[in-house]
Parts: C-alpha cells; structure tokens; sequence
C-alpha cells in the first residue's frame, strides 16, 4: 500500500506490540517516519529497531501529562514537527474478577482505565494539537473501540471511555478544522491475539479457542480481526486520501456491530 506518507513525522502510543506495532511497521513501509511509544521498553526498543532508521523509540506513560509533553517536545525538537499523531495506547479490564457488574465495579478499575483510555488520549491530543496548530496542518487518530459504539457487558468503565474518546474526537474535529487538522476514530472489533495481546481468545496453533469461535459467530466474515485490519485503516486516514474526512469513526468490524446472528 502507497498512500504518499513519504517526509510524514508520525508518533503512535502503544506501539511495541499489537495493533500499535502493526500501525508503526505500516506507516514506515509507506514512507513516514515514526516514533514508536510505550510503557513497555524493552518491547519498544525492539519495535522500533525492527523497523530500521526511520522509526525511533521514546518511552512514555500517556497517563502522565509531563510524560507526554516532554514525548511532544523531543519529536519537535529532532523532527520539527508532528504530521500524524495515532492514539493507540489503551487498557482494559482483565478477564478475571474485575469483569462485573457496575454495582460491584472497582474504583480501582475505574481510575485506572480512565487515566490511561481518556486522560492519556486527551493528552496526547492537547499536547500534538498545539504543534499542529502552528504549523496549519496534521491528523490525529484516535483508537476508540466498537464498545464505544455497542454496549458490552462487564466492561462498564472500557464502554463509557470509548464513547467518550468519539466524542472528543468529533469535538477536537469541529475545533481543529479550521487550523488544517483532521481528528478521525478508528474503532475495532475483536482482533486475534497470535497478534496482539490485548484480548485472550486465540490459540497460538491456529485454531480458535472456545471463547474466540463464540465472537466469530457474531462476525459476518467469520474470523476475527488482525492488527494489520487496523493498521490499513489508520493509514488511510492518515493520508491525503482522506483529505475531507474530519470527525469520522471508522468501525472495522468485520461486520460485528451491524447485528448479525444476534437471537431476541
């Protein structure tokens, strides 16, 4: 795929691993060069030093707004500014004991999810929009999620900062347009985890595990979703092929929430 992003400076949180690495690794074969970012860094460093001289590794806790200013302004600093700004970093609850109902749910949980899905992306967006306000121009992808889009159960604090990442995406768009930035969403379904660790329903030889042929039966395509899904999306809105696309969410689903084999 070429979508003309050759000169792009482009940061991505979340990136040593999952669907962030698949964003990081299809941003640089098309041209761009990145700034892969995480918490974890030792994985970091290895992403970014598998994808060569144009992609470099800056750690950072998008929970911490220091942390992402000082991100911000080491890019500026070396590159001289920020074209495409993808907010991939993200948590959710385990599968264990922190999946109940919202009567029972953790502040624990809460906080933790908020700080990084919400208050991370809101950062990362406040921090990159100053630059690219100066210089007239750039795209800010957020990550959302088809939760933020369809209700799911046990996920009560993942549910609620998703939708509220697709409205501070259609906010930023309204404000930020008329500077030159786009801010779109991508939202994902359920993706396998031979990928990306984010969700534990595939098996490492190939076959699907009972929890992962239980989503499938949802998925008009019937398989699950693989990073590079992700990826090809947020290239696109990245590029100037979406030049007059502002304020969209781009659900890649497979079809998912269009509400197929659901039994009322």
């Amino acid at each position: 795929m070429n979508l003309g992003l050759q000169g792009r400076i482009a940061v991505v949180t979340g990136a040593a691993r999952g669907i962030g690495k698949a964003i990081a690794a299809n941003l640089v074969a098309d041209g761009a060069t990145v700034v892969v970012s995480d918490v974890l860094r030792e994985e970091g460093e290895s992403a970014a030093a598998g994808l060569g001289q144009a992609a470099t590794f800056v750690p950072c806790d998008v929970s911490d707004r220091a942390q992402v200013e000082s991100l911000i302004g080491a890019v500026v600093q070396r590159f001289g500014r920020v074209d495409v700004m993808v907010n991939n970093a993200g948590i959710n609850t385990g599968l264990g004991r922190e999946r109940v109902t919202v009567d029972q749910f953790l502040d624990d949980t809460w906080d933790r999810i908020m700080k990084v899905d919400l208050n991370g992306t809101f950062y990362c967006c406040r921090a990159a929009a100053a630059q690219m306000v100066k210089q007239r121009s750039g795209s800010i992808i957020n990550i959302s999620s088809v939760a933020g889009v369809v209700a799911l159960r046990l996920q009560v604090a993942f549910v609620a900062v998703k939708a509220a990442v697709l409205k501070l995406t259609e906010a930023m768009a309204c404000e930020l347009g008329p500077h030159g930035i786009r801010v779109n969403a991508v939202s994902p379904g359920s993706i396998d985890v031979t990928a990306t660790r984010m969700s534990s329903v595939s098996e490492k030889d190939g076959g699907y595990s009972e929890r992962a042929r239980s989503l499938v039966s949802f998925i008009p395509q019937g398989r699950l979703g693989e990073p590079n899904d992700i990826a090809a999306a947020v290239l696109f809105l990245a590029s100037d092929a979406a030049a007059y696309i502002n304020g969209h969410n781009l659900v890649v689903d497979g079809g998912w929430t269009c509400g197929f084999n659901r039994d009322w």
